[in-house]
């Protein structure tokens, strides 16, 4: 004698209908996995793609902070040799250029305007200022970077004060 079995659904119709359904869904969710890992491959490229683009521009943001701090630089050491120079004219003004480093590290133009002669300010020894008086002038220096394509500008000014003899 032969044992037959039977499922469990022929004896039930609703166990019947929902074997019937979970094969029916099978059949759809056979891409399921695939497209959902292609969307999160998508979404880390973006990702990827996304983190490069803003490396580079943090690389050329630092780079251009560099230059601007050379051309700064420059026009500070401009006005520190003009001012070691002291040779300052009484009418008009005069005009120096600096280069550093073969102008690698920048250059500095620096320009000096007299603009009066003023009292000078008081110090512990109140008689000498008779005879002399202050010269002021103006000084602003131009720094620039022409190494790299950037070419950085920084421009600083400065107010100078000479004591000179009086002229009578």
């Amino acid at each position: 004698m032969k044992h037959q079995t039977r499922q469990f659904s022929e004896y039930n119709p609703a166990v019947a209908a929902r074997e019937i359904t979970l094969i029916t869904a099978r059949k759809y969710q056979r891409g399921t996995a695939l497209i959902m890992s292609m969307v999160i491959l998508m979404i880390l490229t973006i990702l990827g793609i996304t983190a490069m683009g803003t490396a580079s521009l943090e690389e050329k943001m630092s780079g251009n902070v560099q230059e601007a701090t050379r051309a700064f630089q420059a026009a500070e050491s401009g006005l520190s040799q003009s001012f070691n120079s002291a040779s300052y004219e009484l009418t008009g003004f005069t005009t120096n250029s600096y280069t550093y480093d073969s102008g690698k590290s920048g250059s500095a133009t620096v320009k000096t305007e007299f603009i009066q002669f003023t009292t000078p300010r008081r110090s512990a020894k109140a008689s000498s200022a008779v005879n002399f008086e202050a010269a002021n002038f103006n000084q602003e220096s131009t720094g620039t970077t022409g190494v790299t394509t950037i070419n950085a500008k920084s421009v600083i000014n400065q107010g100078v004060a000479q004591l000179v003899p009086k002229s009578n």
